[in-house]
C-alpha cells in the first residue's frame, strides 16, 4: 500500500521512516524489504508468546471490554508510548493505514497533542463495526484521507472530521494487484473449487468465536449435498489471527473434498472457481480476478457493506436455502468492481497531497 510512495518520495529527496507495529499482529516485520528500499525503520518488539492473539478470548472478555481496555491503556503507557515518540517525535508529517483500531486510536490522539499532521489511507473495505461506534474509522482529525473511489468516499464524507478532506486516489495496492492478476491468475481450472475467504468477524463485535463457527457449520450443512454430489471441492482460506485447521477439522465432516488454499493471495484465486466473503476484501479481490461472488449473512447483522449492489452477488442467508449452482455459470461484470477502485495514478496522488 505504501512501497511505491515511499519510494517516489525517497527519489524526491525526503528521508522516509516506517515505524512497523507487525510483530504486535503476530506478524514479522519486513526488515529485508526495508533494507532494499534503503529506507529507515522501526520495529516494535516481540511478544510474549503467552499472550493471545485473539481479541476475541474469553479471557480478556469482548473487543470493548472493561478489562481488555484497561491493559490497553497500561500496555500504550509502559511500552507503546515510549516507542512512538522515539520513532515518530521528530517527523514532519505521517502517514496511517488506522486511526481506529488498537493501537491506531491512541497514536493519533498522541500526533494531535503534538501538532504532528497526519494522513488516513484506507487500508480495506469500510461499514459501520460493532465495535467501532464509540470511535468511527476516519473520524479521528487527518489532515486528509486517501479512498479508493467514489463508494467509499460518499462512506467517509460522512464520518470525517471538520477541517479534513476525502481524496479519491484509487490504490497502490489495488493498482499492482490488477497487473499482477492478469499475469498470474488464469480464468479456468480443471476440477471445480469453491473457496471460502473467512475473516475474524468475532473480533470485530458481530458474534462471538462459537458463534462464528456456528455460521460455518450452518453454511457446510447446506451445502455439502450439492458440493459432494456435483464433485466440488471447498478450498478454506482464513485471517492470519484465524486457527485455520479449526476451521478444516470442521469441513472434513460434512465435506468430502476440503483443503485449505494457499495463503499467497495470486496462488489463493488461482485454485478457485468461485469465492464467498462475510465481510472481506477479498470479495473486490475476487471480482479483480474475474471470479463470481457469494456473501454469507450474519445473524441480526445481515449482509455487511454494499456487495449486494453487485447484480450476481449469490446471497447465503443464515437459515434456509441458496443456489450456489449459478456461482459457477455466470459471467462476471466490472461495473461494480469499478465504483469502488478508481484507476487513477494513486502514488503520486497520494505524494503530491501530502505536500500541500
Amino acid at each position: 500500500m505504501t512501497k511505491e510512495v515511499a519510494e517516489l518520495a525517497l527519489s524526491k529527496s525526503h528521508e522516509v521512516m516506517y515505524v512497523s507495529l507487525c510483530e504486535m499482529r503476530r506478524m514479522a516485520s519486513p526488515i529485508k524489504e526495508f533494507k532494499k528500499m534503503k529506507v529507515g525503520y522501526a520495529k516494535f518488539g516481540e511478544l510474549s508468546k503467552q499472550l493471545k492473539p485473539n481479541s476475541g478470548k474469553k479471557t480478556l472478555g469482548g473487543n470493548n471490554s472493561v478489562l481488555r481496555n484497561i491493559l490497553r491503556l497500561v500496555f500504550w503507557r509502559l511500552k507503546l508510548r515510549s516507542f512512538i515518540a522515539a520513532n515518530l517525535g521528530s517527523v514532519d508529517k505521517v502517514l496511517l493505514m488506522n486511526d481506529t483500531a488498537y493501537p491506531g486510536n491512541y497514536i493519533t490522539s498522541w500526533l494531535k497533542k503534538k501538532g504532528i499532521p497526519f494522513y488516513l489511507l484506507q487500508e480495506g473495505i469500510r461499514f459501520e463495526l460493532p465495535n467501532e461506534k464509540a470511535g468511527k474509522y476516519g473520524a479521528a482529525g487527518s489532515k486528509k484521507l486517501f479512498t479508493w473511489g467514489e463508494r467509499s468516499k460518499r462512506h467517509f464524507s460522512d464520518v470525517i472530521s471538520n477541517g479534513s478532506e476525502v481524496v479519491v486516489s484509487g490504490s497502490p495496492r489495488f493498482n499492482k494487484f490488477l497487473k499482477e492478476v492478469n499475469e498470474k491468475v488464469s480464468s479456468k481450472n480443471q476440477t471445480r473449487v469453491l473457496g471460502l475467504f473467512s475473516n475474524p468477524i468475532d473480533d470485530q463485535g458481530f458474534c462471538s468465536p462459537d458463534e462464528k463457527m456456528a455460521i460455518f457449520d450452518s453454511f457446510l450443512e447446506r451445502a455439502s449435498e450439492y458440493l459432494d454430489e456435483n464433485d466440488i471441492s471447498l478450498g478454506l482460506k482464513c485471517h492470519p489471527r484465524e486457527d485455520a485447521n479449526e476451521y478444516l477439522q470442521l469441513a472434513q465432516l460434512r465435506i468430502k473434498n476440503v483443503f485449505l488454499l494457499p495463503s499467497n493471495i495470486f496462488e489463493a484465486l488461482e485454485k478457485v472457481d468461485a469465492g464467498i466473503v462475510i465481510a472481506s476484501t477479498v470479495g473486490l479481490e475476487l471480482l479483480a480476478a474475474g471470479k463470481a461472488l457469494a456473501q454469507m449473512e450474519i445473524p441480526a447483522h445481515g449482509y455487511v457493506f454494499d456487495y449486494t449492489d453487485h447484480p450476481g452477488l449469490v446471497k447465503i442467508p443464515a437459515h434456509g436455502q441458496f443456489d450456489l449452482d449459478s456461482l459457477f455459470s455466470q459471467e462476471v461484470k466490472t461495473s461494480y468492481f469499478e465504483e469502488h477502485i478508481a484507476k487513477l495514478d494513486s502514488v503520486r496522488i497520494i505524494y503530491e497531497s501530502m505536500l500541500d
